[in-house]
């Protein structure tokens, strides 16, 4: 990998790494990863959104309209990024984030059966299959049909049989391991020692437009020194949904709290997705 990167992708590695090195190889070869498959690996410390989440890691882009894709860590939730979800995240579309793959082998899948997932959300099955009824059938050429054979053949990839149903499935797998419900549809996932409660949707804080530090900080102080983790982590979810943190004094409360839970590369990288450096020490 890049030795100017300094993300750790850890399990993960190996096959950012060998997906570069294809992507390498297809260049000198006058093909291209992105031209046929809609796919352009990161060799540096990818680029942040104001969109994208501070517990989402980055590693490729769709090269249109910022639409990047990275390993959703569910806040430290899962440590192992080999086994972590993929998201796309898009910051021109109103649904921001959703998951498009289980993992990143699961990407690759969706990546070579048909990608239009990874650039549009899709509530359901159902909805996919609506709209893969309007699209005109794709002619793939000769050129782009070597490609995805190459690529299917060097990664061992499994197409993926019925596409809605993979999509109906992750909406389901989230859900079902939902502890508290956000605005984007992601959701804070259960941790191991939290328990599904009934109350949780009650104790969270309502997210509004306007957003004004004076009047509403008290609120949101009262939440992370005495709301449950994941009632809090919810709020940064809506909040970020809402472009609250455009809100410099919030954002940097909220950053100095995640730190405070352990969460200090989450807090870096929402500083990183509004191009500010994240103080040595923030008041909490």
């Amino acid at each position: 990998m890049d030795s100017g990167s300094n993300l750790a992708y850890g399990s993960a590695t190996p096959l950012i790494e060998a997906l570069i090195e294809f992507e390498k190889e297809l260049e000198a070869n006058r093909h291209s990863l992105s031209f046929d498959l809609g796919l352009i690996m990161e060799q540096g410390r990818a680029p942040r959104y104001m969109a994208t989440p501070p517990d989402v890691v980055p590693f490729a882009h769709a090269g249109v309209d910022g639409i990047h894709y990275g390993f959703l860590t569910d806040f430290g939730l899962e440590k192992d990024l080999s086994r972590a979800p993929i998201v796309c995240v898009s910051p021109v579309d109103w649904t921001g984030v959703w998951v498009v793959a289980r993992h990143l082998q699961d990407f690759l899948s969706v990546v070579y059966t048909e990608n239009s997932s990874l650039k549009r959300y899709y509530a359901s099955g159902d909805d996919y299959s609506g709209h893969a009824g309007q699209r005109l059938p794709q002619i793939v050429d000769e050129r782009t049909a070597f490609v995805r054979e190459c690529f299917r053949e060097r990664f061992g990839i499994e197409p993926i049989q019925d596409m809605a149903a993979y999509i109906d499935s992750l909406r389901t797998e989230r859900k079902h391991n939902e502890a508290a419900p956000t605005l984007n549809g992601l959701g804070i996932q259960l941790s191991s020692s939290a328990k599904h409660s009934s109350s949780m949707e009650s104790a969270l804080l309502t997210v509004t437009e306007p957003f004004l530090w004076e009047q509403q900080g008290e609120a949101v102080r009262e939440l992370f020194h005495h709301g449950s983790r994941e009632a809090r982590l919810a709020f940064i979810r809506d909040a970020q949904t809402r472009h609250l943190f455009t809100h410099s004094a919030l954002r940097a409360f909220v950053a100095g709290q995640l730190k405070l839970m352990g969460l200090s590369e989450a807090a870096t990288y929402l500083e990183e997705s509004y191009y500010t450096v994240i103080p040595d020490m923030i008041e909490s």
